[in-house]
């Protein structure tokens, strides 16, 4: 009996997706993934372009900003077992790379662009951002364009990564230096 009741529900979540792609474009979807229940997330974030591993955990809430017009998550990549926590944001303007075992708590950014000036005509800074094996970034942390977290790293709390951390090195603060 549940299953069918799952399947009825899924049966409306690729309604909704499929109608707010169409009506409103990428950010209409992206709302959408927004209010989606986990245990769909996966399945719909495939569907739309991102490349997402196996026992791969991502929480209702996520935030996907900048999404392609015609793909609209092909810059994302989760490689196996990477966790998004709940109400993160994801800027997809470049690739968000999240290799094995990473992945960032609740309540943090993960930004690809930036504007460089408030003068017009804006110039953006973009780069990849890349979580090595097994890095780690708790809540509330800002992590900025063009980063790559080290294997093993740990990044914590309410920090501000503004460089790119090494293998095995633990960081924190604002902006975010090492700790011992």
């Amino acid at each position: 009996m549940r299953s069918f009741f799952w399947a009825l529900e899924d049966l409306g979540w690729n309604i909704k997706c499929r109608y707010n792609f169409w009506l409103h474009g990428p950010y209409g979807l992206a709302k959408v993934i927004e209010n989606m229940p986990f245990r769909f997330l996966t399945k719909y974030l495939r569907r739309y372009g991102a490349s997402i591993g196996n026992n791969c955990h991502i929480e209702k809430g996520v935030i996907l900003h900048r999404p392609d017009s015609k793909i609209p998550f092909k810059n994302l990549i989760l490689e196996d077992h990477a966790f998004i926590g709940h109400k993160s944001l994801i800027d997809l303007s470049e690739k968000v790379i999240f290799e094995k075992y990473s992945g960032v708590s609740g309540f943090c950014q993960v930004w690809t662009h930036q504007t460089s000036s408030l003068v017009p005509p804006c110039p953006e800074e973009r780069g990849e951002v890349r979580l090595c094996e097994q890095a780690m970034v708790y809540s509330g942390t800002i992590v900025t364009p063009g980063i790559t977290i080290g294997k093993q790293s740990k990044v914590g709390a309410n920090s501000l990564v503004i460089k790119s951390i090494g293998d095995f090195a633990f960081w924190g603060g604002v902006p975010a230096k090492s700790l011992k």
